[in-house]
Order: structure tokens, then C-alpha cells, then sequence
């Protein structure tokens, strides 16, 4: 667990593999400050997300424009880091360079998960034994499963998924959703109450997709990159496992 002393943000940095490189790019810092001030207001719905934040259980990356090895390189690393005791209940935020060409969300859809496809391609150890249509699949890295929150300036109506001027990528380990104490998924009760929130925050329903990990009916690609308005998702994912 991290320590009850919470180091400053900049020390969890990764930068090209480096942990604690402080951001001196302008589009850096007002990313962060961004996310940093709509995590602060009480009423965003997300409370696992704030208390993180507040813990300093969040490890953030900043990826330019065009994709590069730096990406694959910080999910590796992170992933390392998630391993030790100190960072075993941490997240990975990464922020993405604001792109002018990104002005629809259809456009943020696209790119959330042409980079999700390109860190797979990378992956020196992919999971392959499920898809996207599997009820138990979820985007991994490393051997790592992790849910994936896609964030971006599109989203006009669901305010809980615009966290600054560019998209974000928030990568929750599967053990976070495990409750420490007593080895059991975090109850049903907990996730109502998150969503009784977002109505209030968004104003309007949460989305028809969102569903619980492990039903049969569920699946958790559709929950990563949600549309702006509540119509369900009826294609197919557009993540491809290598070998399927």
C-alpha cells in the first residue's frame, strides 16, 4: 500500500521508462491541472477515482502526438511497478497530446482504440485465450488485465468522461476491483451508488452498456469508450486479439 505521506504528483511521472520526471511542457501541465480540478469537485461521481487521486495511487505518462515506443514503454514499466508493495493498488492515467484533427467523437473513438490495438501489437506477452465477445475478456498488457476509461474533450452530454483539453486513458489493474480485506468483488451496492452520481453529474441515464464484470451478458469493451448519448453500442469491437 502507499505510504499515508502522499509524495508529490510529479514524482509519479513515467517518462521514457523514468519514474519522477517533472512535466515542463506547457500542454502537460494543463492537462493535469485539468483532470486535477474536475477529480476535485465533490460531485464527480467517480469516488474510487477521487479517493486515488487524493492518495496518490495514480501514476501518470504523457504521450505526444504520434504514437510511439514511449507508450509500450511506460505500460511495461507500469505494469512492473504494480507488482511491488508500493504501487500495488495504483492506476496509470495517461495523457494524450490534444490533436486539432480530433473533433468528433467518432474521432476520439477511433484513435481510443487504434491505441489500444498498437499497444497490443507491442505486447511481448499478449493474453490470447479470450475476445472481445467473451464476458470475462478485458484489455491486458503485460499479463496485467486492466479496465480502461476513455475520456476525451467529445463528450459534451457525459460530463464524467471529459477530464481536460485532451483525451485521457485511465488504466485500472483488475485487482483494484477485488476488495483487499475480504478477497471478494467490491459488492454490487458500491457501483449503484456510483451510478445513482453520474446520473446527477451527467443528467441524463447511465449508459445502457454499463454492466457488472462477469454476467454473461456483459461486455467490457463496450464500457471503455461510450458514446456521447445513450444509444447502445451494436457493432462489433474493434480490438482484435493476435491469433483470432
Amino acid at each position: 500500500m502507499m505510504s499515508a505521506e502522499v509524495s508529490p504528483w510529479t514524482s509519479r511521472v513515467l517518462e521514457n521508462g523514468i519514474l519522477g520526471v517533472v512535466p515542463t511542457e506547457d500542454w502537460k501541465i494543463r492537462a493535469y491541472e485539468s483532470y486535477r480540478e474536475k477529480l476535485s469537485a465533490s460531485e464527480f461521481p467517480c469516488f474510487f477515482g477521487q479517493t486515488g487521486e487524493i492518495r496518490g495511487e495514480m501514476v501518470y505518462t504523457f504521450i505526444p502526438r504520434e504514437f510511439s515506443q514511449q507508450f509500450v514503454r511506460e505500460m511495461a514499466v507500469f505494469v512492473a511497478l504494480i507488482g511491488t508493495a508500493e504501487f500495488d493498488r495504483c492506476s496509470l492515467v495517461a495523457f494524450l497530446e490534444p490533436d486539432p484533427e480530433i473533433t468528433t467523437h467518432a474521432a476520439f473513438v477511433y484513435r481510443f482504440w487504434q491505441m489500444l490495438q498498437l499497444l497490443h501489437e507491442h505486447d511481448r506477452t499478449p493474453d490470447l485465450e479470450r475476445t472481445p465477445d467473451h464476458p470475462l475478456w478485458e484489455f491486458s498488457f503485460g499479463g496485467t488485465e486492466m479496465f480502461v476509461v476513455g475520456s476525451s474533450p467529445t463528450y459534451v452530454q457525459r460530463r464524467s468522461r471529459n477530464l481536460g483539453p485532451g483525451i485521457v486513458l485511465i488504466f485500472q489493474p483488475r485487482k483494484l476491483f477485488i476488495d483487499p480485506a475480504t478477497s471478494l468483488p467490491i459488492a454490487p451496492e458500491v457501483r449503484q451508488r456510483i451510478h445513482k452520481r453520474m446520473l446527477a453529474y451527467d443528467g441524463m441515464p447511465v449508459h445502457p452498456d454499463i454492466g457488472f464484470y462477469g454476467l454473461p451478458t456483459n461486455r467490457e469493451w463496450k464500457q471503455y469508450a461510450l458514446p456521447d448519448d445513450n444509444s447502445p453500442e451494436i457493432g462489433s469491437c474493434p480490438f482484435h486479439s493476435r491469433g483470432h
